[in-house]
């Protein structure tokens, strides 16, 4: 694989830790500025609502512009932003760069798989994606972990300060190994050609349901651990690794899976796999309080999470192949879809928390990825049905 691969990567590193690296000094944050734990959590939505609704746009906006150059401008843009948060005088205008900060990662997070997909070979695209987007799993397991110790070591601002320097080191890093990478050729991709793809939106759907029927529990994943395990404070992080292990780990999968011909087949064994974890939580959270070894928790939490990120390198290389040249939009919306489902899931299980207990979210992702297995397998069964209708006129 081409070192570039992993500059790439090193793009959603620098996304997935100046996005949340400060959600782990958020109360000393608030206490400076003035404004409850609550309203300072809304400049961590601020950003992410902004990506999900801007990445689409953005992305058909800059369709014709050499890649190399639009991820170097977005990504010196982020560090600029950043380094502007670190010196913020205000939580309104910690706001506004917040929201600064999602439109410069609208410009550059799909352009990354895009790229990608121009430096390898097809029957290569499912590894190369696996790669650039475990950048972001590592943000998760060892960027965002360190924002929290350099924030409580120095404070908050110092933690935007290190997103900057993190996004500043992607940026010499992509300019210098990464090559130029012309934009496709013919017209203006456009929003309405991916809400035409059938195969496509089936696709996104699959995405949006996968992470809405996850984020159902992982959503509240520090109370669920205390509820089944009793384990509090720094040791529920530590059983938090267990998702960013096992997000690696799907996300090799998958990667291997989609260059193997095995996409929709292995999508739908995700969402079953998902399934079935997700009725386990329910069993977790129904058993008397502190009663679940934490090793068992964390090998659920490890199967779910390998379960849903092996979606990713496959929805990512079957979106590339029937796309075409809308393939930048459509990859950018997919990314959209992910925050969504992430939003929707929490919601639901918050809802379903409230009404029935915490057991309930549970069955009620476990729904979500049952529909995703049976999306799967007509995808599945559409694209089989080509190759089935040759041999028969053979």
């Amino acid at each position: 694989m081409p070192f570039a691969l992993f500059a790439l990567a090193m793009i959603n590193f620098a996304v997935g830790t100046q996005g949340f690296a400060f959600a782990g000094v958020l109360s000393e944050l608030s206490r400076d500025l003035g404004v409850t734990i609550g309203q300072a959590g809304l400049i961590v939505g601020a950003s992410s609502i902004t990506f999900a609704l801007g990445a689409p746009f953005a992305a058909a906006a800059v369709a014709q512009i050499e890649r190399r150059r639009v991820i170097v401008t977005g990504l010196a843009a982020l560090a600029l932003v950043n380094l502007l948060c670190a010196v913020a005088p205000s939580f309104a205008a910690l706001t506004a760069l917040r929201i600064a900060a999602g439109l410069a990662t609208a410009f550059v997070g799909a352009l990354a798989t895009v790229a990608a997909a121009s430096l390898v070979a097809p029957e290569k695209r499912g590894r190369a994606f696996a790669i650039v987007m475990g950048g972001l799993t590592v943000a998760f397991v060892l960027g965002v972990p360190l924002g929290s110790v350099i924030g409580g070591l120095y404070g908050w601002r110092a933690t935007f300060a290190m997103s900057a320097m993190v996004c500043l080191g992607s940026v010499v890093l992509v300019a210098l190994t990464v090559p130029a990478i012309a934009p496709a050729a013919g017209a203006r991709p456009r929003l309405g050609d991916v809400l035409g793809n059938g195969r496509v939106v089936r696709v996104l759907m699959l995405t949006l349901i996968g992470f809405a029927a996850t984020f159902t529990v992982v959503s509240f994943v520090g109370p669920v651990i205390t509820a089944t395990t009793g384990l509090t404070g720094a040791r529920i992080g530590a059983l938090q690794a267990f998702i960013g292990f096992g997000s690696l780990v799907g996300l090799a999968l998958g990667g291997i899976a989609s260059d193997r011909g095995r996409g929709p087949v292995a999508a739908a064994v995700a969402c079953a796999a998902m399934s079935l974890s997700l009725l386990l939580y329910w069993l977790a959270l129904s058993a008397p309080h502190a009663t679940v070894p934490a090793l068992a928790m964390g090998l659920l939490m490890f199967a779910g999470a390998t379960a849903l990120f092996s979606l990713i390198p496959l929805n990512l290389a079957a979106i590339t192949l029937h796309a075409g040249t809308s393939a930048p939009v459509a990859l950018a919306l997919n990314g959209s879809l992910v925050s969504l489902g992430q939003g929707l899931g929490a919601l639901l299980g918050g809802a379903l928390t409230d009404a029935f207990g915490a057991a309930a979210m549970g069955p009620g992702g476990a729904v979500l990825a049952g529909m995703g297995f049976l999306l799967a397998l007509t995808i599945a069964r559409r694209d089989a049905a080509p190759a089935v209708k040759l041999v028969a006129a053979e």
